[in-house]
């Protein structure tokens, strides 16, 4: 497969952490754009830097054609939902990820917070209503959706122009997102710009090296990640952006337990990093920091590694494939479902990674 050099809707990029250009760059796997819409079908390359590490897409979309497909396509087949459903199906948020956050910052009580990609606002209306909270959401459907039925104070723009002020947030939140941005530095950049000297950043984000390809390449590396990290390389972005490091946590991937009857069906592993903004930083200082990173091939090793546990993955399920057994499979999930409520599968996988998390503190 060829990458779409020649495509006006790509076009290649140096590596945002340490400025190796494509010639440094070494593929590490290709695939093909699988989401509905005007990119439907494109080949993609995803390449790991041979100086620092850092995995991306590379030729990535245009500015342009990620904000179309953004705007208009990402939650083109998104089914209507209320916001009750909605907040069942991200309550292991309020779980898993809040008291984890909350545990690592000073009381946060009337904060200004924002949340970056913010969807339909259900991670905000976790936070006490004391704080003033504010969302960022590039779709134009997720952010009227926000302001109108959930009642979240949303602004639709791209985030590189949100026109808030500068050090207007004490805390500024990124749930899955960063993986999403063409350019994360400035990203990074704009974030230090308005957060508060001594203001968080806690960002959510899939981790590389706890990868599980869950039935295949496509599901995990895809269009909409443009940018894919490990401990390492987005630690190393955060210091060049001018946030130092308070704490990180790495989720190991977990076996949903609710799926039991489909081999293989994992939830790859997360990072969770909260970091505090200790100056203010221009981009091309930022571009001037030292960069670090990975070890040469660490990341083209766990693929492999994961390569081979999907292949296992595949025998596995051939049983569950035969007509009666796989009918009477998904007949006992669905009933599951029904029974236990849609919120089983995160509940019974959370659970599993909370008693991973004891038992690796525990060593």
């Amino acid at each position: 497969m060829n990458p779409p050099a020649a495509s006006p809707l790509f076009q290649p990029i140096q590596c945002v952490n340490c400025g190796a250009g494509p010639e440094q760059h070494s593929s590490l796997i290709e695939t093909r754009v699988t989401h509905r819409g005007h990119l439907h079908g494109l080949p993609l390359r995803i390449v790991v830097c041979d100086r620092c590490g850092l995995t991306f897409l590379n030729p990535q979309p245009t500015p342009a054609a990620l904000q179309r497909f953004y705007e208009r396509e990402y939650y083109a087949d998104a089914k209507p939902i209320s916001a009750e459903a909605r907040m069942k199906e991200k309550d292991w948020q309020r779980t898993i990820l809040l008291p984890w956050l909350l545990a690592h910052l000073p009381p946060v009580k009337d904060w200004s917070i924002l949340d970056i990609g913010c969807g339909y606002g259900e991670w905000l209306r976790h936070f006490d209503r004391s704080n003033r909270l504010l969302g960022i959401e590039q779709s134009e459907s997720a952010a009227r959706a926000a302001n109108e039925r959930f009642g979240v104070e949303v602004r639709q723009c791209d985030f590189l122009a949100n026109g808030y002020d500068a050090g207007r947030f004490d805390l500024v939140t990124g749930l899955a997102i960063i993986e999403h941005f063409s350019d994360p530095l400035a990203a990074l950049v704009e974030t230090n710009r308005i957060t508060r000297t001594g203001g968080y950043l806690y960002l959510q984000t899939p981790d590389l090296h706890a990868m599980v390809l869950r039935k295949g390449v496509p599901r995990y590396f895809k269009l909409v990640h443009t940018y894919y990290y490990t401990l390492a390389t987005l630690t190393s972005l955060l210091r060049k952006a001018g946030f130092e490091l308070v704490v990180a946590r790495q989720r190991p991937a977990v076996l949903s337990t609710s799926d039991a009857l489909r081999p293989g069906n994992y939830w790859a592993g997360e990072l969770d990093v909260l970091g505090r903004k200790t100056a203010d930083i221009s981009l091309a200082e930022a571009h001037a920091h030292p960069a670090t990173g990975d070890a040469p091939g660490e990341s083209a090793a766990r693929l492999a590694a994961a390569q081979a546990r999907d292949e296992r993955y595949a025998r596995l399920t051939a049983l569950y494939r035969v007509p009666v057994i796989g009918r009477l499979a998904n007949h006992l999930v669905r009933a599951g479902y029904k029974l236990t409520g849609r919120s089983t599968k995160r509940v019974d996988f959370h659970a599993a990674q909370l008693e991973a998390l004891t038992a690796q503190a525990g060593k």
